[in-house]
């Protein structure tokens, strides 16, 4: 009895830690919904695209991709090309967790996400229950927008709805920012990637996407040090007694 006690407490320990997240992911989901619905999902694949796909900027992707007349197969590659950050994810997450089993593994490697996995990684906590607890709540957020997006489009002012449409735009605004005002490499390496990706649409339409991120990740391996990738890791190493043990 006191062990499923102390599970539950280290679930909703990690539910409290993941609130900050749904502020954030509610108005995405929201987001999401517009440019789904938009690209010629129905509203129950659009929710359901949510719950089984779950891939925050990858849905995005997915479906402005579809909306822009993409293949399936150009689609599927490019999503696989985005979110292969996730394998590296896991296995950091699987590496630092205790009390941890198969099926925790499973269900866990369906709710990473970026923000999930980067409060866990910076926590003293190590309870699979706690990442299940932060990245649970971060997962419900995101399919409750998709669900709330997919009710209230048809009540809400065109004006309004067209400005959901910005919501990749600005989100990549915001992840791109803060990352290259610490780095000109990283600056260079995106503005490269940019127009690598521009001219290649000339030629080979929407499959640029996909060359343009792994000619950009190739060129970054050279130009971008490890030290812009895991300055924030190693200071805390330095100044906090945390390691990379975890990962």
């Amino acid at each position: 009895m006191f062990l499923i006690s102390t599970k539950r407490e280290k679930l909703l320990h990690g539910i409290k830690l993941g609130i900050p997240i749904t502020f954030g992911y509610i108005p995405m989901g929201i987001g999401y919904a517009a440019l789904a619905i938009k690209a010629g999902l129905d509203p129950v694949h659009t929710v359901l695209m949510s719950f089984f796909v779950y891939a925050g900027a990858g849905q995005i992707m997915a479906v402005s991709m579809l909306a822009q007349g993409a293949s399936l197969i150009a689609i599927v590659l490019t999503s696989f090309v985005v979110n292969l950050r996730y394998f590296v994810m896991n296995t950091c997450v699987y590496n630092k967790v205790e009390e941890s089993s198969l099926p925790l593994n499973i269900l866990s490697a369906h709710l990473a996400v970026d923000e999930s996995f980067a409060m866990f990684s910076l926590m003293e906590e190590s309870s699979i229950y706690v990442y299940i607890g932060l990245a649970g709540i971060a997962f419900l957020s995101w399919v409750f927008g998709a669900f709330i997006g997919v009710l209230v489009l048809n009540i809400l002012p065109v004006i309004v709805t067209n400005s959901f449409n910005i919501s990749l735009y600005a989100l990549f605004v915001a992840l791109l920012v803060p990352a290259v005002k610490e780095s000109r490499e990283l600056a260079i390496l995106v503005v490269i990637t940019a127009i690598l990706n521009f001219i290649l649409q000339l030629f080979i339409g929407n499959w640029s996407l996909i060359v343009s991120t792994l000619v950009g990740a190739f060129i970054g391996m050279y130009i971008v040090d490890d030290k812009t990738i895991l300055g924030d890791v190693e200071e805390i190493d330095n100044n906090g007694g945390l390691n990379d043990d975890r990962c």
